[in-house]
């Protein structure tokens, strides 16, 4: 079974990762099918995002794939990653802290709401990083730079999954999210490449999700105006310094798995 299993993974990559990919959606799609009170409804969230965590890491142990290697500690893998958290922290409402327009509340279920965003990292980082990201790499290993367009086209297969939200979130908005998830999907990308740790993008979509969901229901854990004047400048720079030095990283990555530094 397990040799039918990596068989057909590597038979066809990239049809492989986007069936995978769409499993995952599925999965995280279970608990918007009930009509459950909150408690159970985080309960059934936590736990198909738990089965299809393992249901990646179990494919790419399968498929050979090593998702827990010793940390590289090159020049490139610690200044993307150091980006990378920057870039994460700023998707909390900081200016908004620092001037009083964004209040933390007092919600009892903060930590049921870190746990939430908790697993939401795992998940999708052992789905789409662990699983999909080499499987896409492996079909594309005899493209030119294809460190580079591996990243990209794994990045945009994360990113359309988000579509599916059309269905509760409406056009624009969801519009607005596959836009940066294409983005952090290339972050999260690059960062578990440079690494070849799955911790380190687990750990950056964890804070990411944690500032960014702070407004967002059933939790609620803040209040107030997230996108200020400043916040919106302060994360366009950031935004445009962050993708170039990415990109030329990413460009610059070699075949035999180093980077020129």
């Amino acid at each position: 079974m397990k040799e039918r299993i990596k068989e057909q993974a590597f038979s066809s990559p990239i049809l492989s990762a986007i069936s995978a990919a769409l499993f995952a959606v599925v999965i995280f799609s279970v608990p918007s099918l009930f009509d459950v009170q909150d408690n159970a409804l985080f309960v059934l969230n936590i736990v198909c995002r738990v089965v299809a965590a393992v249901s990646a890491f179990v494919l790419a142990k399968i498929c050979g794939f090593k998702l827990f290697n010793k940390p590289k500690t090159t020049v490139s893998a610690v200044l993307l990653f150091c980006l990378g958290l920057i870039v994460c922290v700023n998707n909390f409402p900081v200016i908004g802290f620092i001037t009083g327009e964004v209040r933390l509340l007092n919600n009892p279920e903060i930590v049921k709401y870190l746990c939430y965003c908790a697993a939401i990292g795992v998940a999708e980082e052992l789905a789409f990083r662990g699983f999909v990201m080499p499987l896409v790499g492996f079909g594309l290993r005899d493209k030119n730079h294809a460190a580079f367009w591996t990243v990209v086209v794994s990045a945009a297969i994360f990113s359309l999954c988000h579509l599916f939200n059309i269905f509760s979130a409406g056009v624009a908005p969801v519009l607005l999210q596959v836009g940066y998830t294409f983005l952090t999907g290339c972050l999260f990308g690059a960062v578990y490449l440079f690494t070849e740790n799955i911790i380190f993008p687990i750990l950056l979509h964890t804070v990411y999700d944690v500032g960014g969901l702070i407004f967002a229901a059933p939790f609620g854990i803040a209040a107030g105006n997230m996108w200020d004047t400043y916040t919106v400048i302060i994360t366009a720079v950031l935004g445009l310094i962050t993708a170039a030095v990415f990109a030329v990283k990413l460009w610059n990555y070699k075949a035999d798995g180093k980077s020129q530094d």
